[in-house]
């Protein structure tokens, strides 16, 4: 699953570089174009650094919003949409994001591959060090405020769109079913991953023009015109196409977005409902 998911987010990252105005055939042909420079290995730049972050991003973000969660939710009683849900969520976005970030610039700058001079490298270690001599330490937190001003927002849409999805939608099993049979398993499953394809979609259509402009950031070069804020990138890219430059790679964003999120939530609840009898009541 990752590594498909590199496939369509390597497309995303130079989805921006192909003029057409046809979303589909924009994508076919930025897919075209790696393989036509990088081979079949084009398409997985930069699997290596989201393998490592990737466990980590899960890890952290779940982790920090369950314990954020539990203190904001008087026991015995169903989180907040309103307050509990987006609270926690943000705060583990800002979390996640400290962690996230370089992971980010490092695929980032990988997944550009030949298609920029300024960017070409064998793999992450080359990567780091160009990093480190360029820009010295301070360069590994280059589109830190933008991953944050992604992350924060966009969890609270996430993990908010998720349960509201889940308290809606048939087939979630009881928490206090400890035994459920193979079909409300079944039942389970098919609601999380429904709930999960839908929160991730809805999530990276609002966040998509944040996403974007931290990429603009995390592969631009000191001096360049991207160097700057995030603020003032999402202004540039609005003079540049208005919406379209904006929502730049969102096709093949979607694309991604259902399976990855689904597989996601589904991973957790089972392991929740696996490692439920071994917590602490």
């Amino acid at each position: 699953m990752k590594g498909y998911v590199e496939q369509v987010n390597t497309a995303q990252i130079r989805f921006g570089n192909v003029k057409t105005v046809r979303p589909i055939a924009k994508l076919v042909a930025t897919v075209q174009a790696i393989h036509m420079l990088d081979q079949v290995r084009g398409l997985y730049r930069g699997l290596a650094a989201p393998l490592v972050g990737g466990a980590l991003e899960t890890g952290i973000s779940y982790t920090v919003y369950t314990y954020t969660l539990a203190q904001l939710t008087a026991p015995g009683e169903l989180p907040t949409l309103s307050c509990a849900v987006p609270v926690a969520a943000g705060l583990a976005g800002v979390v996640l994001s400290f962690v996230l970030s370089p992971f980010e610039l490092v695929k980032c700058r990988l997944q550009l591959g030949n298609s920029n001079s300024n960017h070409q490298y064998n793999g992450p270690r080359q990567c780091l060090q160009h990093l480190l001599k360029t820009e010295g330490p301070r360069g590994l937190t280059r589109g830190m405020q933008a991953t944050i001003a992604r992350e924060a927002p966009g969890n609270a849409i996430f993990f908010t769109v998720y349960e509201t999805l889940r308290r809606t939608f048939p087939g979630k099993t009881a928490p206090d079913n400890p035994s459920p049979n193979i079909w409300d398993v079944a039942k389970d499953s098919a609601s999380a991953v429904g709930c999960g394809g839908l929160a991730g979609t809805i999530m990276w259509s609002c966040v998509l023009p944040l996403d974007v402009a931290k990429t603009r950031i995390q592969t631009a070069y000191p001096g360049s015109v991207h160097d700057q804020g995030i603020l003032r990138n999402l202004q540039i890219m609005y003079q540049q196409g208005g919406r379209r430059t904006m929502y730049a790679g969102l096709t093949p964003t979607l694309i991604r977005a259902f399976p990855a999120n689904a597989a996601q939530w589904l991973a957790w609840e089972l392991s929740r409902r696996q490692l439920q009898p071994l917590m602490l009541p």
